[in-house]
């Protein structure tokens, strides 16, 4: 990525891999979806629940199961949604 980046313009390093920030990202990217395609908060639960890397696994130290990062992203964008209307 570094040759892309010179070529764009950028002084490398563009951007440093976290794995917090990238857990947190991808969290946000499927409760948006869930809440784009009007999945309620009780479908949301059974569906992640259907998969069974939502189960546990590999995560950042310190950080929540992913289930709980989407269901929290979920509750924060829906919330934040619901102030725009």
């Amino acid at each position: 990525m570094k040759p892309l980046a010179e070529a764009a313009g950028f002084d490398p390093p563009v951007h440093k891999w976290n794995d917090v920030e990238r857990a947190e990202l991808l969290a946000e990217l499927d409760a948006a979806f869930f809440l784009l395609y009007g999945i309620d908060r009780t479908e949301v639960d059974y569906m992640l629940g259907t998969f069974s890397g939502m189960k546990g696994g590999e995560r950042p130290v310190g950080m929540a199961p992913r289930r709980q990062l989407i269901q929290a992203a979920y509750e924060r964008l829906g919330a934040q949604i619901s102030a725009l209307a």
